[in-house]
């Protein structure tokens, strides 16, 4: 990935790198950081660390509360499953963080079709005669 100076937070939460088996993402976001083989999988964990964060600011809880629950003859305490609340915030995370990277494509597409306009611009005024 080229480095400008403007580089967007979207840009170091979450990376593309080429290896031999294929692309590898990286997320790194509020001090976790993962690599996934696959991108649904990476914006999944990145939404996951992004809505945690803000919920656990605002106090709001994740999980249902635990339930005691007998496993092989013993007590345990299980956790719930992820509220409502959390499960449509990271709807809405990845929705956005969807929306956020095609457009960076749509963009970085549009400014390969400009660059090259430009070059053959640029060679054709000096071709031009006088």
């Amino acid at each position: 990935m080229k480095t400008t100076n403007t580089t967007s937070a979207i840009d170091v939460a979450f990376r593309q790198y080429e290896t031999p088996a294929g692309p590898l993402y990286v997320v790194m976001r509020n001090g976790g950081k993962r690599r996934f083989l696959s991108r649904g999988a990476a914006l999944n964990n990145l939404a996951h660390y992004m809505v945690s964060t803000v919920f656990r600011k605002l106090g709001l809880p994740t999980n249902e509360p635990y339930a005691p629950v007998f496993h092989n003859g013993m007590l345990v305490h299980r956790i719930g499953d992820h509220t409502s609340d959390y499960l449509y915030a990271h709807q809405r995370c990845v929705r956005r963080l969807r929306r956020i990277l095609a457009r960076k494509r749509a963009i970085q597409q549009w400014n390969e079709k400009y660059d090259a306009w430009v070059a053959r611009r640029d060679e054709l005024m000096k071709q031009k005669p006088y």
